[in-house]
């Protein structure tokens, strides 16, 4: 399958106000935050460019002048959605619906991965579903438990491997009839994971594993870790992992 990847556009949540970064984010946007040499939205940027991405939307919120202003000096023609502060993720993409016309991947403005995209919308498009969400296996630090009603123990299991969302994603521009303005207007999160049930429940999720490398930067301590990978993440020179 022959895909034209510059007719994908990439969809990027950065509207949030990063509260779990102190300090950091007072006066300026989480996207803006350094890791390393770059931002974290320039690595995202320069990552997505070099597999020939390059129609960006941004959904921003949180200090989203400030963001404009710099991405407009770093993109070619970009998209913006602004969806003011108080916005829940899924509305933040649902005010962006009247521009995607084709399959759009959409990511978290704080999340890192060396994905292989043009594989992750060949897999989507094969599957016929209308989401494709990218997870992960990461290692529960705990042992999980279960009890039944009578709290008798029905499973123990040490350090479970578990499958987790990480913040990527594909979508169809028929997405959004599965939306109601009930789910879309429920506060951050909840709507995502009521919107993404529901189409569960209907068969049209599609998963894409993972194991490459990934970074998310979503409080200090992983501020602190993504500083001291972040040339190992994104050496040009590495091959792309599924």
């Amino acid at each position: 399958m022959q895909l034209n990847l510059l007719k994908h556009k990439v969809i990027i949540i950065c509207g949030g106000k990063g509260k779990r970064l102190g300090n950091i984010t007072k006066q300026t946007p989480k996207p803006l935050v350094k890791v390393g040499k770059f931002s974290i939205i320039e690595h995202k940027l320069n990552y997505y460019k070099k597999q020939g991405l390059e129609d960006f939307v941004f959904c921003i919120g949180h200090k989203g002048n400030i963001l404009k202003k710099f991405l407009k000096k770093k993109c070619k023609k970009p998209i913006f959605s602004d969806g003011g502060v108080s916005s829940g993720i899924l509305k933040r993409i649902y005010l962006a619906r009247k521009i995607i016309n084709t399959s759009a991947i959409i990511s978290y403005g704080d999340t890192l991965a060396k994905i292989n995209f043009r594989d992750l919308l060949k897999q989507h498009k094969k599957s016929k579903a209308i989401l494709s969400i990218v997870v992960a296996p990461i290692r529960n630090p705990f042992g999980l438990v279960n009890w039944d009603q009578k709290r008798k123990v029905t499973q123990f299991e040490e350090k479970p491997t578990l499958n987790h969302f990480i913040g990527y994603a594909v979508i169809e521009p028929n997405i959004f009839n599965y939306l109601n303005k009930n789910i879309i207007n429920l506060e951050d999160g909840k709507g995502m994971v009521k919107a993404i049930q529901k189409l569960i429940s209907k068969r049209l999720v599609n998963v894409y594993k993972f194991k490459g490398l990934q970074l998310t930067v979503n409080s200090l301590s992983e501020l602190k870790e993504a500083k001291t990978k972040i040339n190992k993440y994104f050496t040009f020179n590495e091959v792309l992992q599924k």
